[in-house]
């Protein structure tokens, strides 16, 4: 769980599972803008905003990360917050989006749980619609944070798409905790309490395989959503890697028509470039 002490990549190389759901990030982002163009203000916050620019590592297609899907839908977001803890992306980021001339787009340099309540969330009204994305590459968020988001609005709840990497970055961990203060500790912060402690030695003690325990630790995700207040709570995945599964994106939101967009976005097969049946999400005329 340390971070890399390398260098980080401009353009960040990606797999070909990050580029599908980047896609369906994509079509989601434009369906969500269309449907709340009435509202007097969006917003949207993406923790992990990374440098902007991808490239796929089977292939070597350029292509558009969160920040770049959000910022091409139209209509617009009223507002974008962007956030980014290592230096270097956060200042490529930035540096790309004042080139491209976006005068609403705010790049923050930090850890996200100290940025998002203490300089994101202070300029959103809490009547708004706002839409977060949600990409960690392990346990980086923390439940608090979670739930301060989800309490924001003063009426409804910030909408989530997350990224929920059980296989990727959960799994192996439960082990050893047994063993690491250090590791029992981050889990603990990811899921807000010790019932991952709970779950994990009630699924030894029955003698879970690894796709029943997975199945568990995505329940146990979900219903911490349900118990701060989303109405709407869906679950897509796993993704894979070959034959390998990495992991979920978990919606969450109080609004059926979010729920329906989400539904019908992920009901369909989605293509990235290079691969024959890629379509770009088509935008309205502006």
């Amino acid at each position: 769980m340390v971070e890399s002490m390398q260098k980080p990549q401009i353009p960040t190389t990606i797999g070909k599972w990050t580029a599908i759901k980047l896609e369906y990030l994509d079509y989601y982002l434009q369906g969500y803008v269309q449907a709340t163009k009435s509202a007097k203000e969006t917003h949207y916050i993406d923790p992990f905003a990374g440098c902007g620019d991808c490239v796929i590592n089977d292939g070597g297609h350029i292509i558009q990360g969160s920040p770049w899907r959000a910022l091409n839908a139209v209509p617009q977001f009223s507002q974008y917050h962007f956030v980014e803890k290592k230096h270097i992306l956060a200042m490529h980021l930035r540096k790309r989006i004042f080139d491209c001339g976006f005068n609403n787009a705010h790049v923050y340099v930090g850890d996200c749980n100290d940025v998002i309540p203490n300089e994101v969330l202070p300029k959103i009204p809490r009547d708004v619609p706002c839409f977060t994305f949600i990409d960690p590459y392990g346990l980086q968020l923390r439940w608090e944070t979670m739930k301060t988001l989800a309490s924001h609005r003063r009426n409804g709840k910030i909408e989530l798409l997350i990224l929920y990497p059980y296989d990727m970055a959960i799994s192996r961990l439960f082990f050893l905790a047994r063993k690491k203060a250090t590791i029992h500790l981050k889990l603990s912060s990811f899921y807000g309490d010790e019932s991952w402690k709970t779950q994990f030695e009630q699924s030894i003690e029955v003698g879970e395989n690894p796709s029943q325990r997975r199945d568990r630790f995505v329940r146990l995700y979900t219903n911490k959503l349900h118990s701060i207040g989303y109405r709407f709570v869906e679950v897509y995945g796993p993704l894979y890697s070959q034959h390998r599964p990495l992991y979920h994106v978990v919606f969450a939101s109080d609004n059926a028509v979010g729920a329906k967009i989400m539904g019908d976005v992920w009901a369909k097969t989605r293509f990235i470039p290079g691969e024959l049946g890629y379509v770009q999400v088509r935008r309205p005329r502006t």
